[in-house]
């Protein structure tokens, strides 16, 4: 089964060491990873309810799960140090593509077109190139233009992506053009 400390990198991968050996001879290095990483999901549950964000698991659940996570570390063989587990907050996706789909996809349909593109030409083409145009009513529509809004944000503060225009805050006249970086994409 070899050392958990050389697969895993010791304390720096969630705190847990090995420990002589496991009580069960079984291989449980996979097993404890997965607890670990659960661990980390609960963690962020907790998190999210002292934010006073809305959590998918009640509060005394998370609490109860945790506790037994700890409890199944020393039958696995591994010294836990639940401090150092990192949190994760689990969200519930929004939008109708899948995870990391938007980012790669909004410069996929801007390389496609070649040209200039507003926020909803972009949301509605990404949609089209996923077969899922009928799948959104107009609130859900408005979120997912917001969400491209967002990604684009991010694609332009990194030089990805290239405005057309400076637009300031309360101008709600003109629409805002976006097109792929012309010195990072060379047509």
């Amino acid at each position: 089964m070899g050392d958990l400390n050389d697969k895993q990198g010791g304390l720096h991968m969630g705190g847990k060491t090995r420990r002589s050996k496991a009580l069960l001879p079984i291989p449980t290095v996979q097993t404890a990873q997965a607890l670990v990483r659960l661990y980390g999901r609960l963690k962020g549950e907790l998190g999210k309810a002292s934010a006073g964000e809305e959590v998918m698991i009640p509060v005394g659940d998370v609490k109860l799960h945790m506790s037994r996570i700890i409890g199944l570390m020393p039958l696995l063989g591994i010294d836990f140090d639940p401090e150092a587990v990192k949190t994760v907050k689990t969200r519930v996706q929004i939008g109708p593509l899948k995870w990391g789909n938007l980012r790669s996809g909004t410069l996929t349909v801007l390389r496609h077109r070649g040209d200039w593109m507003t926020y909803r030409e972009i949301a509605d083409a990404l949609l089209a190139r996923n077969r899922k145009a009928k799948a959104l009513d107009v609130a859900q529509m408005s979120k997912f233009v917001q969400k491209v809004r967002e990604a684009l944000f991010f694609q332009m503060k990194a030089g990805a992506v290239e405005r057309e225009l400076e637009i300031g805050v309360g101008v709600s006249d003109q629409h805002q053009r976006f097109r792929l970086s012309q010195t990072l994409f060379r047509m």
